[in-house]
């Protein structure tokens, strides 16, 4: 994909805030002629953005082939993980072995029901729960909590030949992505910043952030920065979390991923329940 043509596909700018209406009553205030509608012409825009540098400018992406994409991601703050879980999809270790690494011993280990698993969703006690499924050579470990994503378990994880990829959602300041291989760390970043690459390869998965409309290049902050870390994660693994409300994989991704079902599970899954 050439940079021009990446660059025609981003679609939407938000402004955090104050919105569009804000900056046009700024630039009504400021002498600056804007219409009532359509877009703001961007010397005004850049304009403001000098004169209110608290102002935060974010991108929305989005993808930009039939591949999977934030939108598959955009779940609400309660929705089926709640506000704070880590996500974290493991090639080359079978699922005790998932659950060992993450620092579940032998006794931990048991199977867990959708009721124990809606019960825990939203508590702050000491306790983070883990359920576990396997989708052909990779295994996806649902943590509520932030154990799948630090940086030792995930190297851990990976060690051995295999790959790990971790996703957190943490409120923001804490939310994080992280790639291992054979327990070294190729690329991490803050999801809303991918900007700052760090890693052994910090620029290995450009090629994934082009198709997901992020520029690897540029400075952007993104706005629905955790779907699209989770998609990225997508394409990296061939696996699509899914199935909040009953819904199976969409007929355009079946021939490229599987589907993992977070909720409506037919039966208990092996996980453990583990203190922070």
């Amino acid at each position: 994909m050439s940079d021009s043509s990446f660059r025609s596909m981003r679609m939407t700018r938000l402004v955090r805030p104050p919105g569009i209406p804000g900056i046009r009553k700024w630039a009504e205030s400021n002498g600056h002629r804007v219409g009532r509608s359509g877009m703001i012409p961007p010397r005004v825009r850049q304009a403001y953005f000098a004169a209110n540098p608290e102002v935060v400018e974010v991108v929305r992406v989005f993808a930009q082939d039939s591949g999977v994409g934030p939108d598959v991601y955009d779940w609400p703050d309660d929705g089926p993980l709640g506000p704070v879980y880590a996500i974290a999809f493991v090639r080359g270790l079978d699922e005790q072995e998932v659950l060992h690494r993450l620092g579940a011993e032998g006794q931990d280990i048991r199977l867990i029901s959708d009721a124990e698993v809606a019960g825990h969703q939203g508590a702050d006690g000491p306790e983070e729960i883990i359920t576990i499924a396997r989708l052909g050579n990779w295994v996806v470990a649902e943590c509520k909590g932030r154990r799948g994503s630090r940086l030792e378990h995930v190297k851990a994880l990976s060690i051995g030949g295999g790959e790990a990829v971790a996703v957190q959602r943490d409120r923001g300041a804490h939310d994080r992505f992280i790639y291992a291989v054979d327990g070294q760390v190729v690329t991490s970043f803050t999801p809303s910043r991918p900007f700052d690459r760090r890693g052994s390869d910090p620029d290995r998965l450009n090629g994934h952030l082009r198709l997901l409309g992020i520029d690897p290049t540029g400075d952007d902050i993104v706005d629905n920065a955790v779907p699209a870390a989770l998609a990225l994660a997508s394409r990296i693994s061939g696996v699509v979390i899914i199935d909040f409300g009953g819904n199976e994989l969409p007929p355009h991704f079946a021939d490229r991923f599987s589907g993992a079902k977070i909720l409506n599970r037919e039966s208990p899954r092996l996980g453990a329940v583990l203190g922070q």
